[in-house]
């Protein structure tokens, strides 16, 4: 075996471009198999920290009755104690933090223009503790009453406004009554959750108490978690607390994160079968190219076959020499798509692409904004070296069995 490695060593180089060639087929297809997964997992992760961090949180409770209505945002369902809840719900294992919410759907006006708007009323320090809001904010978060007001970077920009300026916020009242209030804005946030630069609007409860005559009523709580290692162990943390919510309290309907992350791996799985038919076609390319190279390499040597079977070389031996050759070929090609590979993970994870400059402002359907990371994925490492080794296999197979049957004689006389 030791010889028929030397001999096969020695040919796959003879032919150095053509090799070449292969290889570099084979390199850019598992190479660009690596990094695509990679960047397609750091979109799911992206999305996923941005449902936790920025927007619904790990659980996000509000009143069943509430939920079925929640499409119009009613002020009439409130959460029955706010208070005995969050305190339920943070005795549980893994809660950070809990805050209060109110979401309702106003009118922005610049005094100009007007947009219709869905605002959230808040308290900024208990807010803060749950969800990420203020390390995107330039100027300043909430400070809690004095009419101010915090907007997405974006809705500012359309409106025409910025710090300092004046807004009018008008919207129905608990009681069904028509109300509106000037507000000065503190702050613009532009996170990486795309709607929440294109619409968001949040204010204190001590304004909004005012202004929608809420007089303490909360329509939801979202809690914050620790953070876990897997997505599978923080959803099911928040399934978890979820169903331990809804065990207690009956009239609550608690919305988990697993429900959300479920339907993004299902999201995944669409994506993985397109990554998927991408590296078919690659490896079906570079198949082919090694089935070729391997090819020719018999028709090239066919006397030096009928030399090796003169010298007491069995069929079986000629077909091992010309496997091993597309071995060759298979190992030398998908280490340098692993470096490949590595290259451009390296570069995903550590640098980034900004969103904006990838879809030119496309709405991809996904909670992803601002600068896109890879995650590191060794598995596909494994999964891109050993398919590029078996595809060199199977490709040099044919070629390898029609050397094997090639006559000592017939051979010898090729001319």
């Amino acid at each position: 075996m030791g010889t028929l490695f030397k001999i096969a060593w020695r040919n796959v180089w003879r032919h150095g471009k053509r090799t070449a060639l292969t290889i570099i087929t084979m390199a850019f297809g598992l190479g660009l198999y690596i990094g695509m997964d990679s960047v397609l997992k750091g979109m799911d992760r992206t999305g996923l920290d941005n449902i936790i961090n920025l927007t619904d949180s790990s659980v996000r409770v509000s009143t069943a009755a509430y939920e079925e209505e929640r499409g119009s945002f009613p002020l009439d369902q409130p959460l029955p104690d706010p208070a005995g809840l969050a305190d339920f719900i943070r005795s549980r294992p893994r809660v950070l933090a809990t805050a209060e919410r109110t979401r309702f759907v106003g009118q922005l006006s610049n005094g100009i223009d007007a947009l219709y708007v869905l605002a959230v009323a808040l308290d900024p320090e208990d807010d803060a503790r749950v969800l990420d809001l203020p390390q995107y904010v330039e100027g300043s978060w909430l400070a809690g009453g004095g009419n101010e007001i915090v907007l997405g970077a974006k809705l500012a920009a359309d409106l025409g406004l910025g710090l300092g300026d004046w807004v009018t916020l008008a919207a129905r009242t608990r009681w069904e009554a028509q109300n509106a209030d000037d507000f000065r804005v503190v702050g613009l946030i532009d996170a990486t959750e795309p709607s929440i630069s294109g619409s968001g609007v949040f204010v204190s409860f001590e304004d909004a108490d005012t202004l929608l005559e809420l007089d303490g009523l909360r329509t939801e709580l979202i809690v914050r978690m620790e953070r876990r290692d897997t997505l599978a162990a923080a959803m099911e943390d928040s399934d978890a607390l979820a169903a331990a919510v809804e065990s207690r309290f009956p009239e609550m309907a608690a919305m988990s994160f697993g429900d959300v992350g479920r339907q993004f791996l299902e999201l995944a799985k669409a994506k993985s079968k397109s990554i998927t038919m991408i590296i078919f076609v690659m490896m079906l390319i570079a198949g082919v190219g090694i089935a070729n190279t391997v090819l020719m390499s018999v028709y090239a040597r066919i006397r030096e076959v009928g030399v090796l079977r003169a010298f007491g070389l069995h069929p079986k031996d000629i077909t091992r020499l010309f496997l091993i050759e597309g071995g060759i070929i298979g190992v030398v090609g998908a280490a340098a798509g692993l470096l490949v590979g590595l290259g451009i993970d390296l570069f995903f994870i550590r640098v980034g692409m900004p969103l904006e400059a990838m879809m030119g402002g496309i709405d991809m359907g996904l909670p992803v904004g601002g600068t896109l990371y890879g995650e590191w994925n060794p598995d596909q490492f494994a999964v891109a070296a050993v398919v590029g080794i078996v595809v060199a296999l199977i490709s040099s197979w044919s070629p390898a069995k029609k050397a094997s049957r090639l006559e000592v004689t017939n051979a010898l006389r090729f001319v």
